[in-house]
């Protein structure tokens, strides 16, 4: 035995620089006749030899850097036994440096490395802090960069404490540029090599191209190796057994701790640190360290011990669309990252990757035949995808979007995902599931994926319905409508024009009023359209008819089936700019229909930039007690504001509906002026009151086809308005008639309206030439009218055929009043037409009535005591004479 010591006073270290070394044989990881130990002054002794012969020829030899002043160097070579005839042959060259001078280990003034804090009792292991703002932390394998001791452990755990506010923190640790955990002689990087520091190679580039990683169940016992723990124990998850190879792969934990281990093996050879390399074997390594730091709330770190994560749509309103990116940390071997997605109960779950790979980052001898199998599952159990290549890919948007955030002008995506390049789930729940056999710091995998929870209460397109249709019935609490929260229904989602009507129908007793917070119709460029914001009669917005633009419309409902517009809002506004008096509808019947209707979506559209607002308030009413629906021969009706009864106050602004029978035409007459239908219910120069009276044709469509000022008084001649129903002038198709008037009174001012209505049809044969119409004519002259007419009953100067019902019943019903002109309605009792007009049923009320008063006195001879009866009322007729004594 021989022992070797160099000592130096002071802060020097020592470089051994072995130049000849034949000591003993090593094999099977063995010293065998003859071995070489070296101890530290300070360090624990750890127990492990150098054997055999080195450096090979054209090799440079191995470099030993101290970590104290004095190293002692101990041989042993055996005198005598079977192994005496091993050649032995030492010998070293050695440099005092200092601290200066092991810049390759400490750094240098301007930029020094922070080499942890040793664990006192150990001979390695230190402990990392603070990786971050320009802190250099530098993880090296003990007596960095020349030989290190054998049969060693070394832990260095790396921790940040300190983490930004809504951050969380990652270790990673990565091969630097400058550094190598293979590769490279050290004594060449060595600052005071001289001219061999010209010669060191990259870290990240092998030279020896037949090198291979070895990891994990690559690596021997008898072996050194480095083992990456995902937490502060080496309990916690094993990321990478790394024990040599071209070049160490990047190692990020889903933490803010990291446990790294180095082991070596009892007994090496010194040929092992020359260079080149024969085989990959790990040699001095050192590693950078640094903390990344991503969002506390996101989701590009598994916050438990397993690699699970959730998506709630109803956690928050921001979580209901995304994106997701892979885990930004390392996955261990043999593990599954799950991603579940919880929607609503309506909901159904559309998502498509962006991007989506997987690759190695070397050459390993593991060969697996699907290293990475992503699944996804429908939460109905349905299997969507299984793949362990490329999943379907929507890779446009992924163009788009990179353009986009490079450039704000870039162009928009041409067009949007197609079921064929995505995923739509049937069941409101989604399972995704990524398994990897070797791990992702070997063969890392990558995706962005977009997700969505698509509300299919309003519309599902796994259906196939075509309706967007929402309803609220039997409302008594204040309600807010927004526009649908479907992309399908958008251009985002492959829609060319969005089209959706909400239904409000109140509880019994209640109106609603609706207010209409804001709209906006999309991303494109729409020319200013002052006829789209021109204002009605009613003092409220309306769009042009037919113009087939967009527009968010507001109506009411009358009998089920009339629709009438109150307003109509046809380009983007706020209620600030337009007022709250021009965004308030009180509606007068229990339903109201609201239609949003926004035409040539482009493919940025969807509910961020195309959506409504209202509030809906129900105010309690009682419901109208007329039936202002009439069928009949004709009436009059009339109405005064303020409302003169109950039932008037009760059935303030609901319209009146006048039908006719199939085959006839409805004709009504009023007092007063027409006025352009799209002039303000205002005081204007032609009329001097702000009460109207509105005449809408109902079918095919409501549409207002007469603004009338009332006039004062009732003046036949000068004031009288007539109108038809259109099949009277225009041919109608006999299947598309429907002759019927709604007429509705906008009052303001004090003051009456009035209208008379006939159910009219027309004469069979044309007036003859000559004749005269006077409402003073003789009977004799109303014989001869009528028989001109072409029918009995008639108003020559409508030239219109009436019901007999309405002859001689003492109202005029006619403008010229021939109804009532005739000598035979001078008499007391009806003559024999009329007689004939009622036909058998007067007959029949005449023979009840003589039976009722037999049966009344037949009983008051058999009872003496007297009892009184009400006589009934009688029954109502089908003629409307004013608006308390309707027919319905």
């Amino acid at each position: 035995m021989c022992a070797i010591v160099r000592a130096v006073v002071g802060q020097m270290l020592q470089r051994l620089v072995f130049e000849e070394f034949r000591l003993g044989t090593l094999y099977l990881g063995e010293c065998i006749s003859g071995e070489m130990q070296i101890l530290e002054l300070g360090r624990p002794y750890v127990g492990g030899s150098w054997c055999g012969h080195g450096p090979t020829d054209g090799a440079a030899p191995a470099v030993y850097y101290s970590e104290a002043g004095t190293v002692t160097l101990t041989l042993r070579v055996p005198v005598s036994g079977l192994y005496t005839t091993v050649p032995f042959a030492f010998g070293l060259r050695f440099k005092f440096l200092n601290n200066r001078q092991a810049s390759v280990r400490l750094g240098t003034a301007a930029e020094p490395k922070e080499r942890g804090e040793l664990v006192p009792g150990t001979h390695c292991s230190r402990n990392f802090y603070e990786c971050y703002r320009g802190k250099r932390c530098s993880l090296q394998s003990p007596n960095y960069p020349g030989m290190y001791p054998r049969n060693v452990t070394c832990r260095y755990t790396v921790r940040q404490k300190v983490v930004p506010k809504c951050k969380h923190a990652m270790v990673s640790v990565t091969q630097g540029r400058e550094s190598s955990a293979l590769t490279g002689p050290h004594g060449s990087r060595w600052s005071s090599a001289g001219k061999q520091g010209q010669q060191t190679a990259g870290g990240n580039h092998p030279v020896n191209g037949t090198a291979i990683i070895r990891v994990n169940d690559m690596c021997s016992e008898n072996e050194d190796r480095l083992v990456f723990h995902d937490g502060p124990s080496e309990d916690d998850p094993v990321l990478l057994r790394y024990c040599g190879g071209p070049a160490l792969p990047r190692v990020v934990a889903s933490g803010p701790a990291m446990l790294v281990v180095f082991k070596s093996w009892v007994h090496n050879s010194p040929a092992t640190f020359s260079w080149p390399p024969p085989v990959s074997r790990l040699r001095s390594f050192e590693l950078d360290v640094r903390i990344a730091f991503v969002d506390s709330d996101s989701l590009d770190y598994a916050k438990g011990s397993a690699c699970e994560f959730t998506v709630n749509a109803s956690a928050t309103p921001k979580s209901r669309r995304g994106v997701l990116v892979s885990p930004r940390h390392a996955v261990p071997p043999n593990s599954t990252c799950t991603y579940r997605f919880q929607g609503r109960p309506d909901d159904r779950v559309w998502m498509y990757f962006e991007s989506y790979g997987h690759r190695s980052t070397g050459h390993f001898l593991t060969f697996k035949p699907c290293p990475t199998r992503l699944r996804i599952w429908d939460g109905a159990g349905t299997l969507l995808g299984d793949h362990c290549d490329t999943p379907r890919l929507c890779e446009h948007i992924a163009t788009s979007s990179s353009s986009a955030s490079a450039q704000p002008n870039a162009t928009r995506p041409k067009r949007p995902c197609t079921l064929d390049e995505s995923y739509l789930s049937r069941s409101p729940s989604v399972i995704l599931q990524v398994h990897t056999v070797l791990g992702t710091v070997l063969e890392p995998f990558g995706f962005r994926l977009h997700y969505e929870f698509v509300d299919s209460a309003v519309y599902d397109r796994e259906t196939g319905g075509d309706e967007c249709v929402v309803e609220h019935r039997r409302i008594r609490e204040p309600l807010d409508l927004t526009e649908p929260r479907n992309v399908f229904l958008y251009g985002r989602g492959g829609a060319k024009n969005l089209d959706c009507v909400y239904r409000l129908h109140a509880e019994p007793g209640y109106r609603l009023q609706v207010v209409v917070r804001n709209a906006s119709f999309g991303s494109r460029e729409r020319p200013p359209q002052p006829a789209a914001m021109v204002k009605t009669v009613t003092g409220k917005y309306a769009c042009p008819p037919g113009d087939g633009g967009a527009r968010l419309a507001v109506s009411e409902v009358y009998w089920r089936t009339v629709r009438v517009e109150r307003g109509c809002f046809g380009q983007n506004f706020t209620e600030a700019a337009l007022g709250t008096a021009q965004v308030t509808f009180d509606a007068s019947s229990d339903r109201v229909e609201i239609r949003f209707r926004v035409p040539g979506l482009s493919v940025a559209d969807d509910f961020a930039n195309t959506y409504f607002n209202a509030h809906v308030r129900v105010l309690r009413w009682p419901a109208c007690p007329r039936k202002q629906w009439v069928r009949g021969s004709g009436g009059e009706i009339e109405v005064a504001y303020p409302p003169a009864s109950r039932d008037d106050l009760h059935c303030r602004d609901v319209p009146w509906l006048l039908e006719a029978r199939p085959g006839h035409s409805m004709f009504v007459q009023t007092w007063g002026r027409f006025l352009p239908v799209n002039a303000s219910a205002v005081a204007v120069p032609a009329c001097r009151t702000r009460n109207r009276m509105l005449l809408y044709a109902v079918r095919p469509d409501v549409r207002l086809v007469g603004n009338v000022c009332p006039a004062e008084s009732r003046d036949d001649r000068r004031d009288a308005l007539y109108v038809f129903s259109d099949e009277w002038t225009d041919f109608v198709p006999d299947d598309q008639q429907n002759p019927s008037f709604m007429v509705e009174f906008v009052a303001q001012d004090a003051g009456t309206m009035a209208f008379k209505w006939l159910e009219v049809s027309k004469p069979s044969a044309k007036r003859a030439p000559g004749t005269g119409s006077s409402s003073n004519q003789s009977a004799a002259g109303s014989h001869a009218h009528r028989a001109s007419l072409g029918c009995a009953y008639g108003c020559p100067e409508l030239e219109a055929c009436i019901s007999p019902t309405l002859w001689c019943d003492g109202h005029r019903n006619c403008p010229s009043g021939v109804d009532e002109a005739d000598l035979e309605c001078q008499t007391k009792w009806p003559s024999f037409k009329v007689l004939r007009s009622y036909g058998l049923p007067v007959v029949g009320l005449g023979l009840a009535g003589v039976a009722f008063g037999v049966l009344v006195c037949v009983y008051c001879r058999r009872e003496p005591d007297y009892k009184h009866y009400d006589e009934p009322e009688p029954a109502t007729e089908n003629t409307t004479r004013s608006c308390s004594t309707i027919a319905s």
